[in-house]
């Protein structure tokens, strides 16, 4: 029942003009049996009902398609406010170079940083092997280096 909501609802609201809100529990299992034999039987006046999610993402791509050939023929200008234009194309620009200043950051990140990380993992299990080897002083000394407020070396 839970997997077909959206599906259901919509179908309450659209072919039998009932808000889901407004039923009882049982009233609500009575037309979600109906919905079920309707989805069984594939007697729905709309593919829409079947699966909503695949639904709106066709409707969406055929509205894409339908604005790229629109966006062929020429476009008239009817709001003439073109400080605010300029304004939105500039807060645009921003966004996207930050954006690439993040992925560029990210990107240098994840090779150095990565590489530091695991260095540190391996220098953490040594010192704990030669703790339990009994090599005190050893692992002092890569306590040291793992120490971030110590001096380097």
């Amino acid at each position: 029942m839970w997997n077909k909501r959206p599906e259901f609802t919509a179908w309450l609201l659209e072919v039998k003009q009932v808000n889901l809100e407004a039923l009882a529990n049982w009233e609500e299992k009575q037309m979600f049996k109906e919905f079920m034999e309707d989805h069984n039987t594939a007697t729905f006046p709309s593919k829409k009902y079947y699966d909503l999610d695949a639904y709106h993402q066709r409707m969406m791509e055929k509205e894409k398609r339908n604005g790229l050939k629109n966006a062929g023929s020429v476009a008239v200008r009817t709001v003439f406010n073109d400080e605010e234009v300029r304004r939105l194309e500039l807060l645009q620009e921003r966004e996207r170079r930050k954006e690439e200043e993040v992925t560029a950051l990210k990107r240098s990140m994840q090779t150095g940083m990565a590489q530091a990380m695991k260095q540190q993992s391996l220098l953490r299990e040594e010192m704990m092997l030669q703790y339990k080897l009994g090599n005190f002083e050893a692992a002092a000394a890569i306590q040291k280096r793992l120490d971030p407020d110590a001096p380097p070396q």
